[in-house]
């Protein structure tokens, strides 16, 4: 029985010694394949690609910078010297135009309009007094007049009271004169007492009040108060000569900001500058954004990256401009084969060129190593991306 066993185990064996050899072989083939194919692979083209998007709006124009400005902007000085007496406005304060700013010491000032006052009121009196005088000197020269026809008074008489009736006259006059002199010192005191009190110019917001204290010292040279209208702002920029044609009043503008990140903001050109900077060789254009619209998000000092649209696209395809051959067509991977398709191309923009017809939306379009593919060609992908991912170049 033993020795019959012994037997059995012997002939089996070699048999499972054959399976596990089979098994190897088998998993070394594989693994040479999978070489092969990967060898293969790398003696195809290497081509990144980037996948067709479909973008809200594309603009193209003339790209620049600028500043915001306030839309209006003045600076209050004051025509009389004088120390503050009382502050009404400080930074960030927003006034209407005729807003108290701030009042100057004026006491030397008041007394002497008081006093003026009282010299108007002397003066009036006199003029009152003149004409009584002159109404005595009429009633008796008229009086005088017909006792010398009468007979009853003499030439000499009657010459007396016609030199005391002209010089009444010329004392009412004077005296109306010195009234209207006295009148006219008080109104001019008047419009100086107003000079101490400072006002706005305008509506807009106080800018910066220089950190001024009651009690200091103001004089016609000294700033007291900016202010500026910042409901609108403007933007100045300035654009080389040779594309002076591509502008025009009207023109939309697109403004970016690195302070407020992934947000677009619009405005109009609404001036060009009727000359040429000779010493720039540029041409000055101005830009109006009406900041109300957005909330007042904007503030004067900011910079801005502005492009000047002279044509957009509302939701056009897109592709990265890498993409697009020297013959105007793009290749596209179909199956890992690039199959070369010709394009209508539209607006450049900010790295990406639209597109009209010729692709379709998740398409994967090459952008490096695709400019000597032919139609048909295998290809091996490395890297995609979308297009409104890919990077500028």
């Amino acid at each position: 029985m033993l020795s019959a066993l012994t037997v059995a185990l012997a002939a089996g064996a070699p048999s499972s010694s054959a399976a596990l050899g089979t098994a190897e072989k088998g998993a070394r083939a594989a693994e040479i394949a999978e070489a092969a194919q990967e060898a293969r692979k790398n003696r195809l083209p290497r081509v990144e690609v980037a996948v067709v998007s479909r973008l809200t709006r594309a603009e193209q124009g003339i790209s620049t910078t600028s500043t915001l400005k306030p839309y209006e902007e003045v600076i209050v000085i004051p025509k009389v010297t004088g120390r503050i007496a009382r502050r009404a406005a400080a930074t960030g304060d927003v006034l209407k135009s005729g807003d108290l700013l701030m009042v100057l010491d004026s006491r030397s000032q008041k007394a002497e309009y008081a006093s003026l006052q009282a010299q108007v009121a002397v003066k009036k009196a006199e003029l009152e007094q003149s004409k009584v005088t002159l109404a005595d000197a009429k009633r008796e020269l008229d009086r005088y007049s017909r006792l010398r026809k009468s007979g009853y008074a003499t030439q000499q008489e009657y010459d007396t009271r016609s030199t005391a009736y002209r010089s009444a006259l010329a004392a009412e006059a004077k005296a109306a004169a010195q009234v209207k002199q006295a009148q006219a010192g008080l109104d001019a005191q008047n419009v100086l007492l107003g000079e101490y009190e400072l006002r706005s110019p305008i509506d807009g917001v106080v800018l910066d009040d220089y950190d001024l204290a009651v009690g200091a010292l103001l004089t016609p040279s000294a700033k007291a108060l900016r202010i500026g209208r910042v409901d609108r702002l403007k933007a100045d920029v300035d654009i080389a000569e040779r594309d002076m044609g591509r502008l025009r009043r009207g023109m939309d503008a697109v403004l970016t900001f690195e302070a407020l990140p992934g947000q677009t903001f619009y405005g109009t050109v609404t001036l060009i500058a009727p000359y040429i900077n000779i010493s720039t060789r540029t041409v000055g254009a101005e830009i109006t954004v009406d900041n109300q619209a957005t909330g007042c998000k904007l503030r004067p000092g900011m910079f801005a990256r502005v492009l000047l649209v002279e044509s957009s696209e509302e939701n056009p395809l897109a592709i990265p401009g890498e993409a697009l051959r020297r013959d105007g067509t793009v290749a596209v991977i179909r199956e890992g084969k690039a199959v070369i398709q010709p394009v209508t191309v539209g607006v450049a923009s900010g790295g990406l060129i639209t597109v009209s017809r010729g692709l379709k939306v998740g398409e994967a379009v090459v952008t490096s190593g695709g400019m000597t593919l032919k139609d048909g060609d295998e290809v091996n992908v490395v890297s995609g991306e979308s297009a409104e991912t890919a990077p500028r170049r």
